[in-house]
């Protein structure tokens, strides 16, 4: 019987053979899967591709998912709609880059999802303007590090919820009803609510402030004790483009902003400006660093196109605020499960017109 079956054995031996591998095979493939499930979990919060942006002047939320938005919905802001976040009862909707913290449903405004108000850029500029005493500051920076919430003097639970666009006070139909949070419509809200996770960042920016304390919010800042400056990377493939952003402010206020622009490929200088002043507007000293021949538009072009691109780099945002805004006498405190930076990205590449002039400044 074994001679009669011994091609079958043959064939069957060669089966377990092939079958072994592919099983090798697709273990190995699963391994792969799991890894790049690992991987997204710890660099973006359980969150994969899925972020929100406010753009507060035109009172929208957009939801965006792989790059693309998927969604938009009108909303309502803090009474004092027009300034970022600083105190508690200011009433103001914080700006910068934030976490979904919890979520949860909520009798008075239907659902609710929370951010991690205030964040460490919250804190540490807190502290750096004297609106926040050493021990207090300890005591904020503690419960960072342990992802805690302080009701102390900067605020808290501001996030978004439902309860509609408007508030009736008297004889007023209010537009921006809130105590610093975001308001949506029930049934946007709804939407909102299942789209978003524990970890999903949110950005919330206002265009129509001027670039350089839109950016001062979102990129991460180095403070010292005469002033803080902060860089940011951006690249546009499909442009061949690099911009490399300078933002620095002083204790009397001023603010500068340098934009280098490169090529992608092979690092020529493109473009560079300098604004002194932060204003938006370039000045007679500032045209005599700046040349923008190479950015069709000019200044007021390119300070338009970065604030439409934001919106489509808040990944890339996130990895630059993984390396954490920081003290200039030393890091910034690891918040438990917090991950490293995301590899294979530039921390902050400096181009020849930043190299050349950045020394400058103040």
């Amino acid at each position: 019987m074994k001679g009669k079956f011994k091609y079958l054995n043959i064939v069957k031996s060669e089966i377990g053979a092939i079958y072994s591998i592919i099983y090798s095979f697709n273990l190995f493939f699963i391994m792969i899967i799991v890894l790049f499930f690992c991987f997204n979990v710890v660099c973006f919060g359980n969150d994969y591709g899925r972020y929100v942006v406010v753009e507060k002047s035109r009172r929208e939320v957009r939801l965006y998912e792989d790059g693309r938005m998927v969604g938009v919905f009108p909303c309502s802001l803090g009474l004092g709609a027009e300034s970022p976040k600083r105190s508690r009862g200011d009433f103001a909707t914080p700006e910068g880059l934030y976490f979904v913290r919890e979520k949860h449903p909520s009798r008075k405004y239907y659902l609710f999802v929370e951010l991690d108000y205030p964040a460490l850029k919250d804190i540490l500029r807190a502290h750096w303007e004297g609106r926040l005493s050493d021990p207090l500051f300890s005591q904020y920076l503690r419960a960072w590090s342990d992802g805690r919430i302080i009701r102390g003097p900067l605020g808290y639970a501001v996030g978004l919820h439902g309860g509609g666009l408007v508030r009736r006070e008297g004889n007023k139909i209010l537009r921006d009803w809130t105590h610093g949070c975001i308001a949506l419509r029930n049934a946007d809200m709804q939407r909102l609510y299942r789209f978003v996770r524990k970890g999903t960042p949110i950005l919330i920016y206002n265009r129509k402030r001027p670039l350089v304390e839109t950016l001062a919010e979102v990129v991460p800042l180095v403070f010292s004790p005469e002033g803080w400056q902060g860089r940011l990377s951006l690249s546009f493939p499909e442009m061949n483009l690099s911009l490399d952003i300078l933002v620095t402010g002083r204790r009397d206020g001023l603010r500068t902003l340098e934009i280098a622009g490169t090529n992608l490929s092979d690092g020529r200088p493109l473009f560079y400006v300098r604004d002194l002043n932060g204003n938006g507007r370039l000045d007679p000293l500032d045209t005599l660093y700046s040349d923008l021949q190479g950015f069709p538009g000019g200044y007021p072009a390119l300070q338009r196109f970065i604030l439409d691109e934001l919106p489509r780099k808040v990944l890339n945002l996130v990895q630059e605020n993984r390396r954490g805004w920081r003290m200039v006498n030393g890091g910034h405190p690891a918040r438990k499960g917090d991950a490293e930076p995301v590899r294979g990205t530039s921390p902050g590449r400096k181009t020849a017109g930043v190299r050349a002039h950045h020394g400058i400044l103040p």
